[in-house]
């Protein structure tokens, strides 16, 4: 029973702060490691990492529920079908799918490091580091008006900055979401704008992630419990995400992502100077 409510747990968090810009992976690595404490469980950073991606499946089918008619209308676009509105036309499509790509780009030399950033799942040092970092980004965002740059206005090097933001997101405690909109505002983009590619961005790059993992996954290890409880998590996350997205919309509209930081700061605080120091077997 306890291993179900500590799963069913980390669902909820997964998909309250995936959207949000506080960092899903941080919090995730943050209360795997603090439950695996209390429970006397041993899971290695890789075993959190490939656990965190199915949890990001739920969150994705989020985004396609949020942005359903969106996609509705994107699909009609490319099957040529009239009445469309022209940035769903199969033109504008191909062009931002093409931009889409070149956003992704800066994640491949991620994957070299992958070893790397397992470990760094597995140390409250590093998660409450990365919360600072996001909460550094999130008040310098706070201060960023966005521009009026859309869809149209957006070239190769707006998609190829706004991925060499997202690539920081893999390291535990740095958000993606609040990565890529403050560089999408840096750059100008609306408001809207920048959420909207943060959320379509998201997709490929957790489906692409979910299928690396899924390559190199232990299955001697997922017996039906765990498959069933992994399940359920993902569900859970899914449910919780699509709340999240609203919020982080009418957060980002109305210029009080700052909040978030202080949230950040106080908690990577509390990891540095009383948490982090206890598992290393400090006072």
């Amino acid at each position: 029973m306890g291993e179900w409510i500590r799963v069913l747990f980390l669902g909820l968090v997964q998909g309250l702060t995936e959207f949000l810009p506080i960092s899903s992976d941080g919090h995730l690595a943050l209360f795997q490691i603090l439950t695996n404490g209390w429970l006397g469980l041993e899971q290695t950073g890789s075993e959190h990492i490939f656990f965190d991606v199915m949890l990001h499946l739920g969150t994705t089918a989020a985004i396609v529920w949020s942005c359903r008619n969106q996609v509705r209308a994107g699909v009609l676009g490319l099957l040529g079908k009239e009445g469309v509105a022209e940035g769903y036309r199969r033109p504008a499509l191909i062009r931002l799918g093409v931009l889409t790509i070149v956003a992704m780009l800066p994640l491949l030399p991620v994957v070299l490091f992958r070893k790397q950033i397992a470990e760094l799942f597995e140390s409250l040092t590093a998660v409450g580091w990365g919360f600072l970092v996001t909460a550094v980004v999130l008040l310098v965002t706070s201060r960023l008006r966005g521009g009026e740059k859309g869809p149209r206005e957006m070239n190769w090097l707006d998609a190829l900055l706004i991925g060499a933001a997202q690539a920081l997101a893999p390291l535990p405690g740095v958000s993606r979401s609040g990565m890529t909109v403050a560089m999408a505002l840096a750059r100008g983009f609306t408001k809207t704008w920048a959420v909207g590619f943060s959320l379509m961005l998201a997709v490929p790059t957790i489906l692409c992630a979910a299928a690396y993992e899924l390559k190199g996954a232990q299955w001697s290890a997922l017996t039906p419990l765990r498959i069933g409880q992994i399940v359920a998590a993902t569900v859970v996350a899914g449910a919780v995400g699509y709340v999240a997205i609203l919020w982080l919309v009418r957060a980002v509209r109305s210029g009080k992502l700052w909040y978030f930081s202080v949230y950040l700061i106080a908690l990577g605080t509390v990891i540095l100077a009383i948490l982090a120091p206890r598992a290393q077997g400090g006072p």
